[in-house]
């Protein structure tokens, strides 16, 4: 059994995608010791599948990351796993040392959850700057067995890497449940996942306002949460708009509790703002409300070619509420199409964009890797 180190210096240990998709797949083979190695959060690791070990680093601030690598370093070379696969760009510098270890050759893969470049075109740097970075990172990139894209997108912008690669989406894995025709008694949006504005935590707010202006019965319920200081925000809007009673903030759930909730609401919401790392892209929280079997809103540049094969969603402007608001009663007035725009989505779950697919893709890539080292 080889051991394989599952890392990151950024993610929460329990994140979905490193810890409940993959760390679960690579433990599920038989073929690997996993040690899943990530930043504590407010909860605290229990029920932990055979062949899986977690270990805990410290949350650092920004500057405080180093330690957390030194440790890192430290481990790897104690242990000397024969797998690696992390998680932060920041990482390819030390992977980039790693191959340096003498008479050490692991398998490294860098599982690429956004596209940085892109990321620090939106933060406005100077072009000489990300000209610098992208010279960076391609020289580190080199000593990357493989890559992952956690975007089909991301792709096109890597096209000079000659290593292994594959698309990997961080599609839903759900178990099965029984069939619950249970709704909450009001028509019921919802939202799972980080709250922030970029990812149209202000923009729901405003929806429910301009709703509860044209005198519509509904609730949102927003699950998950974001920066202290952003969630008060949003609070004090609640407040001042008078809409605790349409509005509640869940907070953290632990995610099969989250999913029934889901289950009993009638549609659920993605309204990420068109950042250039979003373009394109594939919202995990739309396939999860398809996985729920409800109808969602999403922002008219995401997932565009899965409403069009599936009619299972609407998508609407988010920089123009008038044709948020449109849609959104067009929900809520039309429940029995709204519903079998639900069933559609959950058809497509579970032929198409579920996790067992995306897991196939990836074992196979590992299996390449490792019939080559």
């Amino acid at each position: 059994m080889k051991l394989f180190y599952n890392i990151s210096s950024v993610h929460p240990w329990n994140d979905t995608r490193i810890y409940f998709r993959q760390a679960f797949s690579f433990g599920e083979t038989g073929m690997y010791k996993v040690k899943h190695i990530a930043i504590e959060s407010n909860l605290f690791p229990d029920h932990i599948p055979a062949n899986i070990e977690v270990e805990l680093l410290p949350k650092k601030s920004r500057k405080g990351r180093m330690l957390n690598w030194t440790a890192l370093y430290r481990k790897i070379k104690k242990d000397k796993p024969e797998v690696i696969q992390f998680h932060d760009p920041e990482l390819l510098i030390l992977m980039s040392i790693i191959r340096r270890i003498p008479r050490y050759h692991p398998v490294i893969v860098y599982d690429m959850h956004e596209n940085v470049p892109k990321v620090l075109r939106r933060k406005k740097i100077p072009g000489i700057a990300l000209s610098m970075y992208r010279h960076l990172e391609k020289r580190l990139l080199r000593a990357c067995s493989g890559v992952v894209f956690a975007e089909m997108t991301y792709k096109e912008d890597y096209q000079f890497l000659t290593c292994p690669t594959t698309d990997v989406y961080n599609y839903p894995k759900i178990p099965e449940m029984k069939e619950n025709k249970g709704k909450e008694d009001v028509f019921t949006f919802i939202y799972l996942g980080s709250i922030s504005d970029i990812r149209g935590g202000e923009t729901m707010l405003i929806l429910a306002k301009r709703l509860v202006e044209l005198k519509k019965v509904f609730h949102m319920k927003i699950i998950g949460t974001g920066r202290e200081g952003y969630i008060e925000k949003l609070k004090t809007f609640i407040l001042d708009n008078g809409l605790e009673d349409y509005i509640s903030l869940e907070g953290v759930m632990a995610f099969d509790k989250a999913f029934e909730s889901i289950r009993k609401a009638h549609a659920g919401m993605a309204f990420l703002v068109p950042d250039p790392n979003f373009m394109g892209g594939k919202t995990t929280k739309c396939f999860e409300y398809m996985a729920a079997g409800i109808p969602f809103m999403v922002s008219d540049f995401l997932i565009q070619d899965v409403l069009d094969k599936w009619r299972c969603g609407v998508s609407a402007d988010v920089g123009n509420m008038d044709d948020m608001v449109q849609k959104a009663v067009y929900l809520l007035e039309s429940p029995a199409m709204a519903a079998n725009m639900g069933e559609r989505g959950k058809a497509a779950y579970r032929q198409e964009y579920n996790w067992e697919n995306e897991e196939e893709k990836l074992l196979s890539l590992f299996d390449e890797l490792n019939s080559c080292s």
